[in-house]
Protein backbone atom coordinates (compact mmCIF):
# COMPACT_ATOMS: atom_id res chain seq x y z
CA UNK A 1 0.00 0.00 0.00
CA UNK A 2 1.27 3.75 -0.76
CA UNK A 3 1.60 6.04 1.97
CA UNK A 4 -1.82 6.86 3.18
CA UNK A 5 -2.58 10.49 3.34
CA UNK A 6 -4.39 12.02 6.52
CA UNK A 7 -5.33 15.02 7.85
CA UNK A 8 -3.40 16.01 11.42
CA UNK A 9 -3.56 19.32 13.76
CA UNK A 10 -0.26 20.63 15.74
CA UNK A 11 -2.01 21.11 19.49
CA UNK A 12 0.27 23.41 19.83
CA UNK A 13 -0.01 25.98 17.78
CA UNK A 14 -4.22 25.52 16.97
CA UNK A 15 -6.14 28.18 18.50
CA UNK A 16 -9.68 26.44 19.47
CA UNK A 17 -11.19 28.69 17.01
CA UNK A 18 -13.01 25.82 15.62
CA UNK A 19 -13.27 27.15 12.05
CA UNK A 20 -12.34 24.01 10.70
CA UNK A 21 -15.66 22.73 12.04
CA UNK A 22 -17.30 25.12 11.42
CA UNK A 23 -16.04 25.04 7.52
CA UNK A 24 -16.60 21.23 7.33
CA UNK A 25 -20.63 21.34 8.60
CA UNK A 26 -21.12 24.22 6.59
CA UNK A 27 -20.04 22.86 2.77
CA UNK A 28 -21.74 19.81 3.08
CA UNK A 29 -24.89 20.51 5.21
CA UNK A 30 -24.86 24.44 4.80
CA UNK A 31 -25.13 25.28 8.95
CA UNK A 32 -22.67 25.73 11.11
CA UNK A 33 -23.13 23.02 13.28
CA UNK A 34 -19.85 20.39 15.43
CA UNK A 35 -22.35 17.67 15.08
CA UNK A 36 -22.99 17.58 11.45
CA UNK A 37 -18.96 18.32 10.68
CA UNK A 38 -16.62 15.39 9.47
CA UNK A 39 -13.85 17.00 12.12
CA UNK A 40 -13.72 17.59 15.78
CA UNK A 41 -12.25 19.52 17.95
CA UNK A 42 -11.15 19.02 21.25
CA UNK A 43 -9.80 20.83 24.34
CA UNK A 44 -7.53 19.21 26.83
CA UNK A 45 -6.87 21.59 29.47
CA UNK A 46 -4.83 23.90 30.39
CA UNK A 47 -5.12 24.79 27.08
CA UNK A 48 -4.30 21.85 24.05
CA UNK A 49 -6.64 22.41 21.22
CA UNK A 50 -7.13 18.60 18.98
CA UNK A 51 -8.15 18.90 15.73
CA UNK A 52 -9.38 15.21 14.93
CA UNK A 53 -9.87 13.60 11.47
CA UNK A 54 -10.03 10.02 10.13
CA UNK A 55 -6.44 8.69 9.63
CA UNK A 56 -6.98 6.42 6.99
CA UNK A 57 -5.85 3.74 8.63
CA UNK A 58 -3.87 0.81 6.95
CA UNK A 59 -6.06 -1.69 8.54
CA UNK A 60 -9.46 0.02 8.62
CA UNK A 61 -11.40 -1.57 11.37
CA UNK A 62 -14.54 0.73 10.24
CA UNK A 63 -14.47 -1.14 6.27
CA UNK A 64 -14.35 -4.62 8.28
CA UNK A 65 -17.00 -3.51 10.72
CA UNK A 66 -19.86 -2.21 8.46
CA UNK A 67 -22.70 -5.24 7.99
CA UNK A 68 -23.88 -3.46 4.71
CA UNK A 69 -20.21 -2.86 3.30
CA UNK A 70 -20.73 0.81 2.70
CA UNK A 71 -17.11 2.03 3.71
CA UNK A 72 -14.70 1.26 1.04
CA UNK A 73 -11.28 3.05 -0.33
CA UNK A 74 -10.62 5.09 -3.00
CA UNK A 75 -7.65 5.06 -5.15
CA UNK A 76 -5.92 7.44 -3.32
CA UNK A 77 -6.27 5.54 -0.10
CA UNK A 78 -9.14 7.60 1.66
CA UNK A 79 -11.73 6.02 3.31
CA UNK A 80 -15.48 6.83 2.02
CA UNK A 81 -19.05 6.17 3.10
CA UNK A 82 -21.22 5.39 0.57
CA UNK A 83 -24.72 6.40 1.95
CA UNK A 84 -26.92 4.59 -0.57
CA UNK A 85 -25.41 1.34 1.50
CA UNK A 86 -25.05 3.05 4.78
CA UNK A 87 -28.38 2.22 7.27
CA UNK A 88 -26.72 4.20 10.05
CA UNK A 89 -25.99 1.23 12.27
CA UNK A 90 -22.98 2.96 13.76
CA UNK A 91 -20.62 -0.27 13.58
CA UNK A 92 -18.44 2.05 12.04
CA UNK A 93 -18.42 4.90 14.43
CA UNK A 94 -17.76 2.21 17.30
CA UNK A 95 -15.11 0.46 15.55
CA UNK A 96 -12.75 3.66 14.80
CA UNK A 97 -9.94 3.65 17.33
CA UNK A 98 -10.00 7.47 16.48
CA UNK A 99 -13.46 8.71 17.03
CA UNK A 100 -13.31 9.89 13.67
CA UNK A 101 -16.78 8.90 12.12
CA UNK A 102 -19.67 10.03 13.42
CA UNK A 103 -23.26 9.48 12.41
CA UNK A 104 -25.25 12.70 11.21
CA UNK A 105 -28.28 13.41 13.13
CA UNK A 106 -30.19 14.87 10.68
CA UNK A 107 -29.49 11.75 7.58
CA UNK A 108 -28.93 8.66 10.02
CA UNK A 109 -25.65 8.16 7.84
CA UNK A 110 -21.91 7.73 8.96
CA UNK A 111 -19.69 11.26 8.00
CA UNK A 112 -15.80 11.14 8.09
CA UNK A 113 -13.98 13.69 6.57
CA UNK A 114 -12.66 12.75 2.97
CA UNK A 115 -9.59 14.90 2.30
CA UNK A 116 -11.87 18.00 0.55
CA UNK A 117 -9.07 20.11 2.17
CA UNK A 118 -11.38 23.11 2.89
CA UNK A 119 -10.09 23.05 6.80
CA UNK A 120 -7.01 23.25 5.79
CA UNK A 121 -7.10 26.08 3.65
CA UNK A 122 -9.27 27.94 6.03
CA UNK A 123 -7.22 27.36 9.45
CA UNK A 124 -5.76 31.29 10.29
CA UNK A 125 -2.89 30.13 11.89
CA UNK A 126 -0.99 26.75 9.71
CA UNK A 127 -1.94 24.32 12.08
CA UNK A 128 -3.43 21.78 10.55
CA UNK A 129 -2.29 20.08 6.98
CA UNK A 130 -2.63 16.73 4.90
CA UNK A 131 -0.20 14.14 5.70
CA UNK A 132 1.82 10.94 5.53
CA UNK A 133 3.33 9.14 8.48
CA UNK A 134 6.82 9.69 6.64
CA UNK A 135 6.20 13.29 5.68
CA UNK A 136 5.17 13.48 9.52
CA UNK A 137 8.29 12.15 10.95
CA UNK A 138 9.99 14.53 8.38
CA UNK A 139 7.64 18.15 9.49
CA UNK A 140 8.26 17.23 13.59
CA UNK A 141 11.53 15.18 13.91
CA UNK A 142 10.85 14.99 17.52
CA UNK A 143 8.09 13.40 16.93
CA UNK A 144 6.32 15.66 19.98
CA UNK A 145 2.69 15.99 17.59
CA UNK A 146 1.60 12.46 17.50
CA UNK A 147 3.32 11.86 21.05
CA UNK A 148 0.79 14.34 22.28
CA UNK A 149 -1.96 12.53 20.71
CA UNK A 150 -0.98 9.48 22.45
CA UNK A 151 -0.34 11.13 25.50
CA UNK A 152 -4.10 12.17 25.58
CA UNK A 153 -5.49 9.44 23.73
CA UNK A 154 -7.32 8.44 26.62
CA UNK A 155 -9.35 11.66 26.53
CA UNK A 156 -9.20 12.36 22.64
CA UNK A 157 -10.84 8.88 21.65
CA UNK A 158 -13.09 7.96 24.54
CA UNK A 159 -16.12 7.88 22.29
CA UNK A 160 -18.20 9.68 25.27
CA UNK A 161 -19.99 12.08 22.50
CA UNK A 162 -20.42 9.55 20.09
CA UNK A 163 -23.73 10.88 17.58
Amino acid sequence: MVDLKFVIGDPRVCTGCMICVNVCSMRYFKVISPERSRVRAVRIEPGLDFTLFCRNCEDAPCIDACPEEALSRTSKGVVIVNNKKCTGCGSCVEACPYDAIRINPDTEKAIKCIQCDECIKRCPVDAIWMTTMRELEERDPDGEIWALHEEHSEELYSKEDLQ
